[in-house]
């Protein structure tokens, strides 16, 4: 097992062997994991994927929309601990290992120092603290409010929820509180590619895998990966346990280093129907175990 803390919060990528290539995936028995899941994740993004083994939580965290201000669009979480999955969420939201893609349309409009402390449910109501030293952009501060409410109101127990900025009250937070808006979240569309990576071992020279992700988790009907010349990465092609990444362990890792140019052509399917077909070009990003 090969862990890992990627663009999509935290995913660990037990891996499933394909057979030689992605299109030709093995079955295999998980009666004994189980992943659950807010209604929020089942809305979105359909049934988790299940677990080889133990228990994980499939959740989402939202993010507003570059291109249509005042809307959010969820992601996909997996956990592995129940506890204050909440304060879990938003800090990976606001770390620096959410990597959005070049072109997407979800941004981040947070201060690079915020920080955020979550209080317990209270009768129905959660609290958020935020604490940030650096001016913050009224518009921006308000997206980053409705994104993380929306975050924490996927939860059944809250029903409202209060912010803080500083340790005082939002000025123009209502007085019940925030509370549930279906209206401002847009659908997640189509399922897309949104990162290449190479995991390199410590101070290796060459990566020992490559992580090709989509934005959550997909079937693959077809799949293809192959270098700036048009030649296919050789290689054993594995599928993430929450089936988010292809994987690949390639037979000469030498010459996928950071930087390198791939080009991926797929046909994949969410668990809700919602198929995709594409291709794109992208540069290896470096992770380092």
């Amino acid at each position: 097992m090969f862990k890992r803390t990627l663009w999509l919060l935290g995913m660990v990528t037990a891996l499933l062997l394909l057979a030689g290539c992605p299109d030709e995936q093995k079955t295999t028995d998980q009666s004994s994991g189980y992943v659950s899941a807010t209604e929020a994740y089942l809305t979105h993004f359909g049934k988790p994927p299940q677990g080889k083994e133990g228990r994980a939580y499939a959740r989402v965290a939202y993010l507003p929309m570059s291109n249509d201000p005042g809307k959010i669009r969820a992601l996909p979480v997996f956990l592995y601990d129940e506890a204050d999955q909440v304060t879990k969420i938003l800090r990976r939201l606001i770390s620096d290992t959410l990597i959005l893609p070049s072109d997407s349309e979800l941004y981040k409009p947070f201060p690079n120092d915020l920080q955020v402390t979550v209080s317990p449910v209270e009768d129905g109501t959660q609290t958020l603290h935020l604490q940030t030293a650096q001016s913050w952009d009224r518009t921006a501060q308000e997206l980053t409010v409705q994104a993380f409410a929306e975050t924490a109101l996927q939860f059944p127990e809250t029903r409202r929820v209060r912010v803080t900025l500083n340790d005082k009250p939002l000025p123009d937070m209502p007085a019940e509180g925030y509370q549930h808006q279906p209206d401002m979240i847009d659908d997640v569309g189509l399922p897309q590619l949104v990162l290449m990576a190479g995991i390199w071992n410590g101070e290796e020279s060459a990566p020992a895998e490559l992580l090709i992700e989509f934005d959550r988790p997909i079937r693959l009907n077809t799949f293809s990966l192959t270098d700036a010349d048009g030649n296919k990465v050789a290689g054993d092609y594995y599928l993430s346990i929450f089936q988010m990444a292809v994987v690949v362990h390639p037979q000469e890792p030498e010459r996928y280093q950071a930087g390198t140019p791939l080009h991926a052509v797929w046909d994949v399917i969410d668990d809700l129907g919602r198929r995709s077909q594409g291709e794109k070009s992208m540069s290896l990003i470096r992770f380092t175990h």
